[in-house]
């Protein structure tokens, strides 16, 4: 038994981490997110995967692969766990879950265990063990069936409850992060997609905006997943390939087996403490933990290839100012374990939307905090590992010339006038 403070907490669910394909038990997660004492949860891995040696540490960097009677605990879903967390359905998750249960809360325990194993990583969550080649099949919707999808997420998105066989086709939409519309579907070819769909509130269709946005990006060189665009009667669905799937080889005609490839999330790396509001942003401590100054030591730390990724994570930086992405949070930077090894990689581009209505990022970027300029993301180039002001304005450079014929990537991703008139008008940076 574990034990908080003024309460014993008796473990609660089993950790397990795929690897290769096979469900191996890594600790145990002890949760309490009820009264007046608020969320609690902890964490001990197992001896029998301290002893395993296939075993790496679920986060480097706060969750060392020490001893098995080390306790983790926290008291905020991104502070020391925040990697355990990472595999849990974040806002759009929640709320599927909430109108399912006719608006009643759901306790985090039940909704680690809702989760079908979809979520980010190779981290899942069971109430019982598990035989390590046990794997529960679900149902993944077909992309076939994007037209129903975008009329029932509709739905949940005003409340309305799904119901029968609606209810279990949008079971795969209860792991996925973000706070947007959004669930998993499978191709033709049995690889797995995330479809995000749109709101009818939205001024613009920022699937389309997303889709230009990462066309750019690959042009300029980043790692940037496959991206499609399926038109609907709501409108324009992006789907982005899964990046933290593999399939393996099947044996003797089984089907193809999909392994889980980890993932870690800055938040989780970095570990905000929950003390540090939204307000606090701007001073010292916000500064010294919200910044990409910050994901740079990070790389340098984890990353099998640092230079590279340090490159990178610059060049995105300079494109979330250049498509005045600001929405630039410390959960939309991630990594994925090297396949082999036990370090890491900066994850291929997600999440690269313009922003209306903000004109700050949500992380720091140079001299002049959050300002989104071209001249404040210069500033402090150095902290990227680049000797020269010559290096970082190449980069600069190089994304600018890119963005700069942004309008002809808004018409390939068939977006109205209208509309790239209004997203155009979000660009601050270059009207400076």
């Amino acid at each position: 038994m574990i034990s908080r403070t003024s309460k014993a907490v008796e473990p609660q669910l089993y950790v397990y981490v795929d690897i290769r394909g096979e469900a191996v038990l890594a600790g145990m997660l002890a949760l309490d997110d009820e009264g007046e004492q608020g969320f609690f949860a902890q964490f001990q891995y197992a001896q029998s995967y301290i002893d395993d040696p296939r075993a790496f540490a679920l986060d480097p960097l706060n969750l060392p692969l020490t001893d098995a009677r080390r306790t983790f605990q926290t008291e905020s879903r991104y502070e020391t766990l925040g990697a355990i967390f990472d595999a849990a359905p974040d806002a759009w998750g929640r709320n599927v879950m909430r109108v399912d249960r006719d608006g009643a809360d759901v306790r985090e325990d039940e909704v680690l265990l809702k989760g079908r194993g979809m979520g980010v990583g190779a981290l899942f969550f069971s109430a019982s063990v598990l035989t390590p080649n046990m794997r529960r099949v679900y149902r993944l919707p077909e992309t076939s069936e994007i037209d129903t999808l975008a009329g029932l997420l509709a739905d949940i998105d005003n409340g309305v409850k799904p119901k029968g066989l609606y209810r279990d086709l949008l079971g795969s939409s209860w792991d996925i992060g973000g706070a947007r519309p959004k669930t998993i579907v499978r191709d033709d070819a049995g690889e797995m997609w995330i479809a995000k769909f749109p709101r009818a509130r939205d001024s613009y269709d920022r699937q389309r905006v997303e889709f230009a946005n990462l066309t750019m990006a690959r042009e300029i060189g980043m790692t940037v997943p496959e991206v499609r665009l399926i038109d609907t009667p709501l409108g324009a669905v992006l789907m982005t390939r899964r990046f933290d799937r593999v399939q393996l080889a099947s044996v003797a005609g089984d089907e193809p087996v999909v392994a889980r490839r980890h993932f870690l999330s800055g938040a989780a790396l970095i570990s905000p403490s929950p003390r540090i509001g939204k307000r606090e942003l701007d001073s010292a401590r916000g500064r010294a933990t919200f910044s990409y100054a910050r994901l740079a030591d990070v790389v340098r730390r984890i990353s099998s290839h640092p230079v590279k990724d340090l490159q990178e994570l610059y060049a995105r930086m300079v494109l979330n100012v250049a498509v005045h992405n600001t929405d630039d949070h410390l959960k939309n930077v991630g990594f994925l374990k090297d396949e082999t090894g036990f370090s890491y990689r900066l994850s291929p581009l997600f999440d690269v939307v313009t922003q209306e209505g903000s004109s700050k990022h949500y992380l720091h970027l140079g001299i002049s905090g959050r300002e989104s300029t071209f001249e404040n993301a210069l500033s402090e180039y150095r902290r990227f590992g680049l000797r020269t002001e010559t290096a970082a304005q190449a980069i600069v450079d190089r994304v600018k010339k890119v963005v700069t014929q942004r309008r002809d990537y808004y018409a390939q991703a068939r977006m109205p006038q209208q509309e790239i008139d209004r997203v155009e008008a979000a660009l601050s940076a270059w009207r400076r």
